[in-house]
Order: structure tokens, then sequence, then C-alpha cells
């Protein structure tokens, strides 16, 4: 996610991943962030600090949208995960 500071950035890998919160799967760019779904998604700093606690790696654009408040236009899953 591109605002959010993860515990260890080094360990974070581009590919599919299933999202945590959600369960949908997407494809994470963290190595191509200009063309990740995240990029235009800005959180508040109390939200990231509350992310940061609860999950350890990226979630779906979806799910940062909603968290953010936004309209989820644009959204790319590979396939929905149950909420």
């Amino acid at each position: 996610m591109s605002d959010m500071t993860h515990p260890d950035p080094a360990n974070l890998k581009s590919g599919p991943k299933t999202c945590a919160r959600c369960g949908a799967s997407f494809v994470c760019k963290v190595d191509d962030l200009p063309h990740c779904q995240c990029v235009g998604v800005s959180l508040s700093p109390e939200t990231l600090g509350k992310l940061q606690e609860a999950y350890s790696d990226c979630l779906c654009s979806r799910c940062l949208k909603e968290l953010a408040g936004k309209e989820r236009d644009g959204d790319v899953l590979i396939n929905e995960g149950q909420r």
C-alpha cells in the first residue's frame, strides 16, 4: 500500500495476494508502485496505524477505498472473497 509503512517493507512481495480483510484475491504491484491499485488511496494517519496493527501485508484496493470512504471504481480483483 503506497501510503502505509509496513513493519518490514523488504519482505513485501508483488504478485497475487489474498486480502486479509475481505478474502478477495488481487495483484499487488509493490515493485511497480505507479501501476499499483493502492496508489490513489490516501488514508488518515489514524486509519493507517490501525491497519498496521491489524495486518502485516497489503489489503485490496476495494478495502482501502472503503476504509478511506471513497468510491470503489476501478477495482481489479481476481475473485471475490467472502465478507
